[in-house]
């Protein structure tokens, strides 16, 4: 997997209760004005106090700064070693008491309380941070921990409040995402650092999440950070990379289907981009497979039978995979115009293209290719070639292929009868498209040279991506003016994909690095940019 790294970058670990003797105190009663309490409770006396030896405690009692309550305090609370019954819980103004049964606690073992965020105060609900009381039942408290960073794979940064959940070996990754509880638990602080003590000679895999939601599990849509190696307590040297992971997929279903009077349709059904789809109509009970084109979210179908049947008697169809949806069509609000003007179009003004795009809200045909004119310069053009659905399959683009020159205004003439438009029923207007290109000496240049790089990836010149296998020198010429991203996407595993995290199928996110600086194109320039790709490289 590669994704911890060891080293020896990180800050000395600081006991928990000097942080939460040193955070800010909040107010009791609800303020009148002024900036918003956001300072955690802090415990001021705690008996038995924390790190006791030879114990076997019946009571634990906390008392904080402020008033607090208690939040889902039983599904909070991580007790490691588990405890057979959970501690019965008491709210005394102030204070918060845990009772325990004394022969739950075995001999010689070392215990850890990790609150999670099961104590907060009363007024804005702030949990008290990174809470733990720890005891021995014996003469010697565990004192190994482990310590680590996370850095976000993107900005190279360290993720603050995340909350770091460790596993004694053994501990399979199925049983953990299906939501077995943490042995340890420890908080990444503003830098994204984080320690976790009160550890004996163990072996233990682990992640950290930002767990929006305090189940103790990962659940898709949130951040984690996490590698499938396992590391012994008493590291002090695990690096992780986090990243945002994708939100769970709803239930395909189809939303609406709108049906015109020409048979098109419209319809949203939300769905993966890639994913192999099939549409029919069902017309009174027949089933006619049916043309489409995807446009995110939306379909647009044609269905030449519609138009001969009645709305009520329709219904489209989605199939994917081993599964189907229905929906019943309805009539379409909006009436067919006789002006078909594109929806979207190529930029007016950009470097010359070899081809050029015009998209329609229906299928277009080129009906008579004489009718379509084209000029450069208001002189005929003719070694343009248009192509739309007589082409191939029904689309909604008409396409025009044809090499320009540099600082040209170019125009083309849509005379009425040159194209069709599906369901159209009156003659066109005549459509007008103009575009002009930049003069050569608009563009800059930028030669970037790599070095250090870590492995094979991909260079990112601002929306393109270019396979990179070690360190180069590469050329880009017609670069537009203005600040260029460049990135560096590293396929540490090889399998020529750029991961991001994929925690069920254990893959950890790969990493990406940006230079501090980014360049800045300018006009008949040549940028010459160095980058190196160790950690100097990259944003700390």
């Amino acid at each position: 997997m590669g994704v911890i790294q060891k080293g020896p970058h990180f800050h000395m670990a600081v006991m928990v209760w000097a942080v939460l003797v040193a955070a800010g105190c909040a107010q009791v009663s609800a303020p009148t004005g002024g900036p918003k309490d956001e300072a955690p409770p802090v415990p001021i006396r705690v008996i038995p106090a924390t790190e006791s030896v030879n114990l076997r405690p019946e009571r634990l009692t906390m008392e904080f700064d402020e008033y607090v309550v208690l939040r889902n305090a039983n599904q909070q609370l991580v007790v490691s070693p588990p405890l057979t019954r959970n501690p019965q819980w008491r709210i005394r103004g102030k204070a918060v008491e845990l009772m325990f049964d004394t022969a739950q606690f075995e001999a010689n073992r070392t215990y850890v309380l990790s609150f999670g965020g099961a104590i907060v105060d009363l007024h804005e609900s702030n949990p008290a941070t990174d809470l733990k009381w720890a005891f021995s039942t014996g003469p010697e408290l565990d004192t190994l921990r482990i310590e680590g960073s996370v850095m976000d794979r993107m900005t190279r940064a360290g993720k603050p409040d995340l909350r770091v959940m460790l596993f004694q070996i053994p501990a399979p990754w199925d049983s953990i995402w299906a939501g077995r509880r943490p042995d340890a638990l420890g908080q990444t602080d503003a830098e994204g650092n984080f320690s976790i003590g009160y550890l004996g000679p163990r072996d233990f895999v682990g992640f950290a999440l930002d767990d929006a939601n305090g189940n103790y599990r990962w659940d898709e849509g949130e951040y984690i950070a996490f590698d499938t190696t396992r590391f012994a307590a008493g590291d002090t040297s695990l690096h992780w990379l986090g990243d945002a992971t994708d939100e769970a997929e709803p239930p395909r279903r189809v939303s609406s289907c709108r049906v015109d009077s020409t048979g098109m349709a419209r319809i949203l059904a939300p769905a993966p981009a890639g994913l192999a789809e099939r549409w029919e109509a069902l017309l009174n009970g027949a089933s006619e497979t049916v043309q489409f084109e995807r446009d995110g979210d939306s379909v647009v179908v044609w269905c030449d039978a519609c138009m001969g049947t009645p709305i009520e008697e329709v219904q489209m169809v989605w199939n994917w995979e081993n599964e189907a949806d229905t929906v019943q069509a309805r009539p379409s609000r909006s009436a067919i115009g006789r002006s078909f003007r594109p929806s979207t179009g190529p930029p007016l003004k950009s470097a010359p293209q070899e081809s050029r795009k015009w998209k329609f809200d229906r299928a277009v045909f080129v009906e008579n290719a004489d009718s379509l004119l084209v000029f450069r310069d208001s002189l005929a053009v003719d070694n343009g070639l248009f192509a739309a659905s007589e082409a191939g399959e029904l689309t909604r683009t008409l396409t025009l292929g044809m090499e320009e020159t540099f600082e040209s205004n170019y125009n083309v003439v849509c005379l009425p009868g040159a194209l069709r438009f599906q369901g159209q029923q009156v003659e066109q207007d005549t459509l007008r498209f103009r575009w002009k290109t930049h003069d050569e000496n608009y563009f800059g240049a930028l030669v970037v040279s790599l070095t250090d790089v870590p492995g094979r990836g991909w260079l990112r010149v601002g929306e393109n991506r270019h396979r990179v296998d070690g360190d180069t020198t590469l050329s880009f010429e017609q670069v537009p003016p203005g600040n260029l991203k460049l990135g560096y996407e590293w396929d540490v595993n090889g399998d020529s994909l750029w991961q991001s995290a994929a925690p069920r199928s254990l893959q950890s996110p790969e990493p990406y690095f940006y230079p501090v600086e980014q360049p800045n194109i300018r006009s008949n320039w040549l940028i010459e940019w160095e980058w190196s790709l160790d950690t100097k490289g990259t944003a700390e």
